[in-house]
């Protein structure tokens, strides 16, 4: 039961830096863009309910885990190429 806890504290911790983070870059659209972002949280928890029923029902549960490790993985891997990205756009180098 604490780790459930736990699990939604950090979850929800995370979303204010998250909307900041967006608001940031919207531009002169700043309501267009959260809500943007809201839907791509809603449509990613409607995708995990689906992707982890057909794991379930193909594989078993036990599939469950190693999926979702590899969906982590997966995850970081574009989060760090998106953050790379974004920091070579505001930085450029200046060796020619």
């Amino acid at each position: 039961m604490l780790l459930v806890f736990l699990l939604g504290l950090l979850a929800f911790a995370i979303i204010p830096g998250m909307q900041t983070r967006v608001l940031t870059a919207a531009g002169a659209a700043p309501t267009l863009a959260i809500a943007v972002n809201a839907s791509g949280f809603q449509l990613a928890a409607a995708f995990a309910g689906w992707l982890g029923g057909r794991i379930v029902d193909g594989a078993g549960p036990r599939a469950l885990y190693p999926a979702g490790a590899a969906l982590t993985l997966a995850g970081l891997a574009v989060a760090f190429v998106l953050l790379r990205r974004d920091t070579t756009a505001r930085y450029p180098s200046t060796v020619d």
